[in-house]
This record gives C-alpha cells, structure tokens and sequence, in this order.
C-alpha cells in the first residue's frame, strides 16, 4: 500500500512490521485526503467514523468558548492520529474542532473494524498496546491542560507549559513551536497579557527569551 512506510513511523504501528500494518488495514476500509490550511477535518456536531493519522503537516485541536472565542487545546503533528476515542465510542464530536494548521495529508481508517476483528497473533497484540498507550497518553495530557488552566495567574499557566516543555527537552532551553498569538489561547488569555508578561518575567530572571527559543532560570519553580 502506498504510504505504507509513513504508517510504519507513527505511535500506533511502532514496532509492527509493514506486512503486518497490511494484515492489519485488510480488516479496515481506508483512504487518504489532503487538506488545505484553515479547513475543519471533521464536520462539527457530527461522528467521526474514521480516525485520522497525520501523514504531513499539523493540526490544531480548538475547543470554542461561550463566548465564541477559539482556544488551542492541542496541536497534532506528523504521526500523531485524531478522532480516535470519537471514533471508538461512536460519540457526536460536540467537543472539538480539528483545524489544519498548515498544508496537510491524513490517512482515514476505520478502527472500530479492526478491534472487531482480532486475531490471535503478535502485531495485533502490539496494535493493542500502541493504542491502549496513545489513548492513555492523551488522558494525561488533557490533564495536564486542566493543570495549566486551574492556576490563577498568567505567569503561573506559562510556568506550568515552560516547565513542561522544559521536562520534554530534557534541558531548561527549549523551542517554543507557538507563535505569541498561538500561545495567548493555549493558555486563554490575550497576545498583548502574554507578550506584557513574558517581558516581565524576563526582567525577573525567570526566563531569557531569544525568539523562539526559551531558556528557564533555575529557580525557575514554585508551589
């Protein structure tokens, strides 16, 4: 099958050998659809019969508030699926919008198909597990959202995602991957707070800010 080697990559085929993905993928119909930037993968109010896995590109999971405001709950990359919990329990995607950030390309398979089918074999033990850890990791990092979003302050949301991007790099410098404006609604809150804040917390000593690139002090920390 053509992409058969993009599969092999993502979270959800590690370690599964391509001519198991397509022992696999029998017992699914598939196909794959480009998007253009801006555009909802999924229609809203609808359910998702078919989880996606990004072959190309990103998006961006927005939840939209009471008062029309568009916040990023989470950002999808190359390898990374959507809709699949959706997709499992057949429920009406009434939560989120899964918005192309930029030019993408998503392979659509049924895996309700597959769960119904199991074999007793090794790779279906592995699809188990791999999909068993993604749902898990996802859970985790809803959680760690209602973390950031549960503190009062705004220095205290940007502390809680800089100390986390921080324990993802393994180092207290880090890449942010949000532009400011991306970065003010993942911790709901305005461009010109965040921006006004990250000066502040540069004059403190808390961070050093060259670009993109975030450096924490060590006493970077709090209670």
């Amino acid at each position: 099958m053509e992409n058969i080697q993009e599969l092999g990559k993502c979270r959800l085929f590690k370690d599964i050998d391509f001519s198991d993905i397509d022992l696999l993928l029998e017992k699914s119909d598939y196909y794959i659809k480009e998007y253009l930037k801006g555009a909802d993968i999924y229609p809203a109010d609808s359910p998702i019969s078919h989880a996606g896995i990004i072959l190309s590109g990103e998006v961006d999971v927005l939840h939209t508030s009471i008062h029309g405001d568009e916040e990023i709950v989470g950002r999808d990359c190359k390898g990374d699926i959507i809709g699949p919990a959706f997709c499992i329990t057949g429920t009406c995607n009434d939560l989120s919008q899964f918005r192309v950030r930029n030019n993408v390309i998503v392979f659509f398979f049924n895996i309700n198909k597959i769960l119904e089918n199991p074999v007793c074999s090794e790779y279906y033990s592995i699809f188990i597990r791999n999909l068993t850890n993604i749902l898990a990791s996802n859970n985790i990092i809803l959680n760690r959202k209602i973390k950031l979003l549960t503190r009062r302050s705004l220095r205290e949301k940007l502390m809680v995602y800089f100390i986390h991007l921080s324990d993802m790099a393994g180092s207290n410098s880090f890449e942010l991957h949000f532009t400011r404006e991306e970065l003010a609604r993942y911790v709901f809150s305005e461009r010109s707070s965040v921006c006004r804040e990250l000066g502040k917390m540069q004059d403190d000593g808390l961070i050093k800010v060259n670009g993109n690139i975030i450096t924490i002090s060590n006493d970077f920390s709090f209670t």
